[in-house]
């Protein structure tokens, strides 16, 4: 079950979106956070329990590929669903690697955000 979502993007816009998505399907017993970047995110992983992250790839400063770096150092075991307009293969493979859950094309059809939940067992339709 899960507990708590967190958002990253570093666009207010697409925070805003991606929440109104999530919580469409996950409903409101879910407790929702956001980041604005990849460093108030990694401040939140260390002192929260996140059950699962939608992760922006391309922001400045710490990216989500840093993120994804920085919490397998942490041994932090968030999943995570990253959201990128970067649908290079080899950007797919790199976050796969680097242990995120899914990729999912910018910007998000509600469609596929639900297949990704469904298939990662957060969520049963």
């Amino acid at each position: 079950m899960i507990s708590t979502v967190l958002v990253v993007d570093d666009s207010k816009m697409s925070r805003k979106v991606n929440l109104a998505l999530v919580r469409e399907l996950l409903g409101n017993e879910v407790n929702y956070l956001d980041a604005s970047g990849g460093a108030e995110a990694l401040e939140m992983l260390q002192s929260t329990a996140i059950d699962l992250m939608l992760l922006d790839l391309t922001m400045p400063n710490v990216s989500g590929y840093d993120v994804l770096v920085a919490m397998r150092k942490l041994n932090l075991a968030t999943q995570v669903i990253v959201i990128s307009a970067d649908i290079q293969p080899a950007a797919k493979e790199r976050v796969m690697s680097l242990g995120a859950a899914g990729f999912i094309e910018k910007n998000i059809k509600p469609e596929v955000l639900r297949g990704m939940l469904v298939k990662l067992g957060v969520f049963h339709d």
